[in-house]
């Protein structure tokens, strides 16, 4: 069986080196650009690839975050940051965006990819299409799955898995969180979330954080997640210090080493490390209830400032050096490390007139490995008697052979970015969608699709003539797909065209029942390549993000944005009513602490989607967004709220009451 990786953060040099001391057998990290912990301290690209050496030394792999949606202006500058990266010899990269994958792909094939949990990888034809059509080697599983959803997407021989296993998660499903970017202007895709799900809400009489969990540890699952198929076991946090990267690392080697579960003084041990009143499994064993919850406190801090902050210094690895040092001949250095061996070769050594060099003059040379991770632990010298050598030669020899030691090969190309293939053939089109068949008013014939959801369409036993088109769950695990397949060929069957997608992982299981498919706002749609690769899916329309700009969807003529509507901004898989107004309400409020409302409803697979306070509008702004198709979002409107507003749009009206503009 192949060992299980465990995979450690490491925001700064400090969590890097406790990282590989303690035991990782891979690191994470970021550099300071196209990283999802933007705040961490982070690498550099002049810096980086003293890590990567110093990780490759210690028989430790190096992965880079490259984790963010990434507009079109920005695709040149990522790709000559990949092509460095591949130059220094970085392992994988870790990727969100589609679009980015599809160009490291295109023009580095051999670079190898890991799906980031962004990706939003919930079920096993997400991770089969990623391979297959992206070459994804790895899919980072989305936090939110349980023990049978990972042990059954894990069993694959074309790809391998990741899962989080330890630290904090978010509230909303990976990959579909705006509540940053809508309630403060710090976009989570873009690596600058404020976490407001860590902020105190109330919802009925409750009053708390009914959206801040507790961090996750499957520490007591060891046997479980070892057998469980997958890969790679990471650990969460780059933006930790090194005392709880290095501490966390240790227990879990110690646990994995020895195949059993934490006992309760390694549990303390690591909740004192860095824990929000404990941790939970809830995700992993299917109890998903109020007991996830839990809050950074007072007493969590002042025990993680108790733990000993340790200086760690790695220790050296022993390397072979054998050197020919022969008058009439070039120098000659070998160095052999693990299962590598390289050969430099300096100047003539030269017949020595005076003051020859002794044995102990060129060992002495030879062996200053100083700052590099090495200290030479088996010493073979071949010389002549009465030979003569600068020392700066020797030192010369001695450096070459070491950066030998660390090539990889691999060259960056120079790089001429083709532009995407765009489809110019579309015309532009109205879509909305309403939660209920009730909500869909007389005027909707001003829309060329009207959705609803697969399940009210399903279940509803009202007039469905005005509607022609279903959307998918944002989530669907494998374990539920038989249940939305009715769904879809009941909708077949009754005539509908078109299917509104929202995740990877839907595409294949929609393409079976004919439908035409549009690609929700949940693909985060921020550059052209990403369309590109929908397009080759034979996906032709999409919702493009809502975090572009009018300037930024210059670039996405004829596709769909969002011209009204209250944002979806979290999907949660912790059902938010259950444990306030109750799952019978279908719906509430969230208050925040400024006293905006944000509606919550209940969603397929007892999630909840909570909305933004304000919707988007854009009615009286319609020369702005002439040049697209529109998409109507209608959440808490009444039927006739919904007609006041499409007749608004119709005649260019402003709104009256608190909106969101797109600007």
């Amino acid at each position: 069986m192949k060992k299980t990786e465990l995979l450690a953060p490491a925001g700064d040099k400090a969590a890097l080196i406790s990282a590989i001391a303690n035991g990782a057998d891979a690191v994470y990290f970021g550099l300071d650009i196209f990283n999802a912990r933007i705040r961490a301290e982070n690498f550099t690209l002049e810096n980086v690839e003293e890590q990567i050496n110093l990780c490759h030394a210690h028989g430790v792999k190096a992965y880079v975050t490259l984790n963010t949606q990434l507009y079109n202006k920005e695709l040149p500058l990522m790709l000559e940051y990949v092509g460095k990266l591949y130059e220094k010899g970085i392992d994988a990269l870790i990727v969100a965006d589609f679009g980015v994958a599809s160009l490291i792909k295109r023009y580095y094939p051999d670079f190898e990819i890991h799906a980031s949990t962004q990706a939003s990888v919930h079920n096993k034809n997400g991770a089969e299409l990623l391979n297959k059509e992206l070459g994804f080697s790895r899919v980072v599983l989305a936090r939110e799955l349980d023990k049978g959803s990972i042990e059954y997407i894990s069993n694959s021989d074309e790809y391998e898995t990741e899962i989080f296993v330890h630290g904090a998660h978010c509230m909303s499903v990976s990959g579909q969180c705006l509540a940053s970017f809508c309630m403060g202007g710090r976009s989570g895709n873009r690596g600058e979330c404020a976490q407001p799900c860590r902020l105190p809400y109330s919802i009925g009489k409750e009053k708390g954080y009914p959206l801040s969990l507790k961090d996750m540890s499957l520490s007591t699952h060891i046997e479980e997640i070892l057998n469980s198929g997958t890969a790679s076991l990471k650990i969460e946090g780059r933006m930790k210090s090194s005392t709880y990267v290095g501490g966390t690392v240790k227990i879990w080697r110690e646990l994995l080493g020895k195949k059993r579960s934490a006992n309760k003084q390694e549990l303390s041990t690591l909740g004192a490390l860095f824990s929000r009143g404990g941790f939970t499994d809830g995700y992993f064993t299917g109890n998903i209830n109020k007991t996830m919850l839990g809050v950074r406190s007072d007493k969590d801090k002042e025990a993680s400032l108790l733990q000993e902050k340790e200086v760690i210094e790695l220790d050296k690895e022993g390397i072979c050096l054998s050197a020919e040092l022969y008058i009439g001949k070039k120098s000659k250095l070998t160095l052999t490390y693990m299962e590598k061996s390289v050969t430099a070769y300096g100047d003539v050594v030269e017949r020595a007139n005076n003051a020859p060099m002794s044995y102990e003059d060129v060992k002495k040379n030879l062996i200053k490995f100083g700052s590099t991770p090495f200290y030479v632990q088996d010493l073979d010298i071949k010389m002549d008697e009465e030979i003569i050598i600068k020392n700066s030669s020797l030192n010369a020899l001695r450096r070459a052979s070491i950066q030998m030691l660390f090539e990889t090969g691999r060259k960056a190309k120079e790089i001429t970015l083709e532009k995407p293939k765009a489809d110019t053939s579309l015309g532009k089109i109205k879509t909305a969608i309403f939660e209920s068949i009730e909500q869909i008013p007389e005027n909707s014939d001003y829309f060329d699709i009207v959705f609803i959801s697969a399940e009210e369409y399903f279940c509803s036993q009202s007039d469905k003539s005005r509607v022609n088109g279903i959307a998918l769950p944002p989530v669907v695990l494998d374990k539920e797909w038989s249940e939305v397949e009715k769904m879809m060929s009941y909708a077949q069957y009754e005539g509908i065209k078109y299917a509104l997608v929202s995740n990877i992982g839907q595409i294949e299981r929609v393409k079976k029942f004919g439908f035409e498919i549009i690609a929700d706002f949940r693909f985060n749609i921020f550059n052209s390549y990403t369309l590109e690769f929908l397009n080759g899916l034979n996906i032709k329309r999409a919702i493009v993000s809502p975090e572009l700009s009018l300037a930024q969807l210059r670039d996405f003529k004829n596709q769909s944005i969002i011209a009204y509507g209250k944002l979806p901004v979290m999907v949660t898989h912790k059902c938010v009513l259950k444990d306030t107004v109750g799952c019978k309400a279908g719906k509430g409020y969230l208050k925040d602490r400024q006293g905006a409302m944000l509606y919550t409803r209940c969603e397929f697979g007892h999630r909840n989607v909570i909305y933004n306070s304000v919707p988007i509008y854009m009615a009286d702004k319609i020369k702005d967004i002439e040049n697209y198709s529109h998409h109507f979002i209608f959440s808490d409107e009444s039927a006739s709220e919904a007609y006041k507003i499409i007749e608004a749009y119709k005649k260019g009206q402003p709104a009256n009451t608190g909106i969101k503009r797109i600007k």
